[in-house]
């Protein structure tokens, strides 16, 4: 076999990186320091975040970081192994019930990421007797879930419930149903009591990714389901939790029938397969539920009044419920410049740009937290006004 025609791994990767480079979409994390606060230190600078999704505040939260920090030093760092060979700590159970009794559901098992908590579900439920229909804008996570499914996906296009009924009037396998409760790059919310009725009507699995939902929408933050009236308790309902973002904590969660556990265990892989959560993290997650539940109202109004300042001081509107706060700006390109006028303003605001989101809808995504003081966001909003008139 001739060789003329080979070239370097490394050739391959650098092309590669120069196409994504060329086309504004080159990807590069900035660094920060001083904590997981509002606040942090960038470049050199000082600068108030506007890109975490720590909407309540609580991953600096005195009982959150006490908590974390005394189960490092009673139990260790580390769970040392899956949940299936060493991992299945106590703590982990305790947090599992206390997560399916606040969730209102039989059941929850604890997964590593919520990124692993929706591979996990959908290898779970999965199988080639399977079809699944997925949202063309779900989170990335439950894309691959989908891949890692075994059966066919038909992908329908975003909140067409129309569209939707037509794929399960036509489904080639037991019904699937799996979508994001709120999508996380524009901060909509899914029309979940209608992918509900159809999930009833159709005989499906209905999947819900809660991870932008829970600790922000629903009584006491219990998520997009609650807030649109659909009973947690039903058997075919599943809803993917994360404690990595109001909870401020880590790892995700699958609430769901006790059966669902069951698979969970028996066919979830990406759970099966990965080391159980370390010790401080579950002790943080359960600091921070018990913290939602004595002052979750509380904290969940001050975010909206905090996201309500940052669209007043927009002038963008929208739900005042919604932290998450896109500001369109179709080239990567000049996402990229405005993201850089707002670092140098103060301020850390990412970027999103393809394949986050579809070609010619490059944004800034600005996220609120509770945590935030009201002077900071209207100075972020100015700043951003004043950047985009100049960029």
């Amino acid at each position: 076999m001739s060789t003329a025609a080979v070239s370097s791994p490394l050739d391959w990767a650098r092309a590669r990186i120069a196409e994504a480079e060329a086309a504004g979409l080159l990807r590069e994390p900035r660094t920060r320091g001083g904590g997981s606060g509002t606040h942090a230190r960038v470049e050199g600078r000082d600068v108030v975040v506007l890109s975490a999704n720590d909407y309540l505040g609580l991953s600096v939260h005195p009982a959150v970081r006490a908590a974390a920090a005394e189960a490092a030093r009673a139990d260790g760092a580390g769970a040392t192994g899956s949940r299936h060979l060493s991992g299945c700590h106590q703590a982990i159970a305790a947090l599992e019930a206390e997560l399916a009794a606040f969730e209102g559901a039989a059941t929850a098992t604890l997964a590593p990421s919520g990124y692993a908590a929706n591979l996990a579900v959908l290898q779970a439920l999965g199988g080639e007797d399977a079809h699944v229909f997925s949202d063309e804008r779900n989170h990335a996570s439950i894309v691959d879930g989908c891949r890692l499914a075994r059966g066919p996906v038909s992908v329908y296009a975003h909140g067409d419930l129309g569209a939707l009924e037509r794929g399960l009037r036509e489904a080639r396998g037991r019904p699937v149903i799996v979508s994001d409760t709120v999508f996380s790059m524009d901060g909509t919310v899914a029309d979940v009591a209608g992918l509900a009725a159809l999930a009833r009507r159709y005989g499906a699995w209905l999947v819900l990714d809660e991870a932008h939902a829970t600790g922000v929408l629903g009584a006491g933050g219990r998520g997009a389901a609650d807030a649109a009236g659909v009973d947690a308790a039903e058997p075919w309902l599943v809803r993917v939790v994360t404690m990595s973002k109001a909870l401020g904590a880590g790892g995700g969660a699958v609430c769901g029938d006790a059966l669902v556990r069951r698979l969970l265990l028996q066919r979830g892989r990406a759970l099966i397969f990965s080391t159980a959560l370390p010790h401080p993290t579950v002790a943080a997650a359960r600091a921070a539920l018990r913290v939602l539940r004595a002052d979750g109202e509380e904290l969940i109004g001050r975010l909206r009044e905090n996201t309500r300042v940052l669209r007043d001081a927009l002038g963008a509107g929208g739900d005042a419920a919604m932290p998450i706060v896109p500001v369109r700006c179709r080239a990567p390109e000049r996402a990229v410049a405005l993201e850089r006028a707002m670092l140098d303003a103060g301020y850390l605001v990412q970027a999103v740009r393809p394949p986050t989101v579809p070609a010619g809808t490059s944004r800034l995504r600005l996220a609120v937290s509770a945590g935030h003081a009201r002077e900071e966001l209207r100075g972020a909003a100015a700043a951003l006004l004043g950047a985009v008139g100049c960029v």
